[in-house]
């Protein structure tokens, strides 16, 4: 039982470690000067049409100055996902510890996955004939 408890916590640890260690990357790389070293949108440019992840490093930016209305007008459903993967990963620590099974729905399913990527692609046809 021992064993089994601390394999459950030591991947609770090192997924959080990976968290915290992608997080303070993305806050080093905003605050820095290589943030003007970012490449702007191939499809924009050339075709001036928006792929579905134009705005997203603007969105990005404004989540780590904590401007969420601005983070959500760039790209929603990025904004989305990343609100649903923090609360996710709350929910996962929650379940882990106490060794429950709260809001099971909550947790990803293949449709889940294929309804979000459809509305996003339906979202960028949309704002592309707008």
């Amino acid at each position: 039982m021992k064993k089994v408890l601390n394999k459950k916590y030591s991947k609770l640890i090192i997924i959080q470690i990976s968290i915290i260690v992608i997080l303070t990357m993305i806050f080093l790389f905003v605050h820095s000067p290589f943030i003007s070293l970012t490449p702007n949108c191939f499809w924009k440019e050339n075709f001036n049409v928006s792929c579905p992840s134009c705005g997203s490093t603007r969105c990005i930016i404004s989540l780590v100055h904590g401007d969420f209305f601005s983070a959500f007008l760039y790209n929603p459903f990025l904004f989305i996902l990343i609100i649903y993967l923090f609360l996710l990963n709350f929910l996962y620590i929650i379940n882990t510890i106490l060794n429950k099974k709260y809001l099971k729905f909550f947790y990803p399913k293949w449709w889940y996955v294929i309804i979000y990527f459809s509305l996003w692609a339906i979202y960028t046809i949309i704002m592309n004939i707008i």
